[in-house]
């Protein structure tokens, strides 16, 4: 009970802090039976939190013991929020013996066909890079097939975070097909081998669902790559790009980056070098690439009657919503919280906050008025109101930003005509990038 609950809290908390959140593969979990749910680690407690969202299936999670408590917190954390602690060696040396018993605890959960989340990262790092799997997911899949005589289904899971830890930023997440130990390409794997074969073949299709650079050396340029890519497409097809195109681009600019860095660093050094040339500029006349790529525009009529209509609406929502987005935004600045920690805590902070601030002034309309319906359309209206003001908010800064480039350039047209060359020179040696690599994948 308390599980959905918090469940469809967060649902809703989700769909506030990302501007753009959307996911697939939905299709792809199993129906029947038990699943070892896989994924990536960008971001402690928000990874757990937005899969759960997403599937319909109770979930149990394996979680470091560390971030449980003890006593009655640790019991409650398991019994109500499904969670299972792990103690790891590294940080609980005196506890890991206790593995044993998580184990056993797994078996008897996909024993009864429930669905187990594991990281099998083993922390959480922000980048565009998958670390090597460890083989705990796989040990786990195989010992219940032992001891349950079910098939294990393990379901990869790929989040790909525009920046977690940053307010109104985007989420793709991609769900991949079932993998199970019956698959042909383990069929003639000896059992000696099995756990670290199985791990790598999990491995791969995890990296076909993110972004993915072992060389950490080149995760800006992949970021600066992709953004001036996406602005492209959508200055072409004039629309915005949806989260899976580009994710599809940033899958092509990885896959290039990285051939091109172990066999013309040159090339990429020159190209490195003209990108950070181009954004520096673009920012020193306070515009962006999505301006330059667009080209010649002006704010629509549209656009201007929706700021104008919407503004009485705009007000009710930012003064009924702003004290417990500023409490919150003072709070997490003031615990100086490590980075990974950071998205994870606005969020579960945020829930807290804007449940407490929502329910009191219900409850306050509810002793003036002497009707709880009266609380309740107040506690809605806050809500749909502040839902609002972040679009109110998305329009009016895009506004500002067309406006701006507007008089930038009518001072100076020859500023907008030197950064567009510089663009399009930009863009003309990526093409030619991707058309020899897309030739020498031919002679692979």
């Amino acid at each position: 009970m308390l599980y959905q609950f918090l469940k469809y809290l967060f649902a809703l908390t989700i769909d506030s802090y990302f501007r753009v959140f959307k996911f697939t593969g939905k299709e792809n979990v199993p129906k029947s039976g038990p699943i070892i749910f896989v994924a990536n680690h960008p971001s402690t407690l928000m990874d757990p939190v937005v899969i759960a969202t997403i599937l319909d299936k109770p979930i149990h999670f394996l979680a470091a013991a560390e971030f449980m408590g003890k006593g009655l917190v640790t019991k409650f954390m398991q019994r109500f929020i499904h969670m299972i602690p792990v103690f790891r060696p590294n940080t609980l040396p005196h506890e890991a013996s206790k593995n044993a018993d998580v184990f056993y605890k797994c078996f008897e959960h996909l024993g009864k066909d429930g669905a187990i989340l594991i990281f099998p990262e083993g922390s959480s790092v922000t980048a565009p890079k998958l670390r090597p799997l460890k083989t705990g997911s796989v040990r786990i899949a195989l010992g219940a097939e032992e001891t349950t005589g079910k098939t294990v289904s393990i379901v990869p899971i790929g989040l790909n975070y525009s920046n977690p830890h940053q307010f109104r930023s985007e989420l793709y997440v991609s769900i991949g097909k079932p993998i199970t130990s019956k698959m042909e390409a383990l069929k003639d794997v000896e059992p000696e081998s099995l756990a670290k074969v199985f791990t790598e073949l999990v491995q791969d299709r995890l990296r076909e669902l993110v972004h993915h650079l072992e060389d950490e050396r080149l995760h800006g340029l992949f970021g600066k790559v992709k953004r001036v890519l996406v602005h492209e497409l959508q200055s072409k097809n004039k629309r915005i790009a949806s989260l899976q195109e580009q994710f599809e681009i940033g899958m092509q600019v990885q896959e290039g980056i990285t051939y091109y860095a172990k066999h013309a660093p040159g090339s990429v050094a020159k190209l490195s070098e003209k990108l950070d040339h181009y954004i520096e500029r673009v920012a020193f006349y306070g515009v962006t690439d999505a301006s330059i790529a667009k080209g010649n525009q002006r704010v629509s009529l549209r656009d201007y009657s929706k700021l104008i209509v919407g503004l009485p609406v705009f007000f009710i929502g930012y003064f009924s919503n702003i004290l417990p987005y500023y409490c919150n935004e003072w709070i997490t600045r003031k615990l100086k919280l490590d980075h990974q920690f950071l998205g994870s805590v606005i969020m579960t902070l945020g829930l807290l906050m804007y449940l407490v601030w929502y329910l009191t002034l219900g409850f306050l309309v509810f002793i003036i008025t002497d009707h709880w319906w009266y609380g309740l359309v107040t506690v809605a209206g806050m809500f749909l109101a502040g839902k609002f003001t972040l679009k109110y908010l998305s329009l009016s800064q895009s506004t500002y930003e067309t406006g701006n480039w507007r008089r930038t350039f009518k001072r100076d047209r020859n500023i907008f005509k030197a950064l567009k060359i510089e663009r399009e020179n930009i863009i003309s040696n990526l093409n030619k990038y991707q058309a020899e690599f897309e030739q020498l994948k031919k002679s692979f």
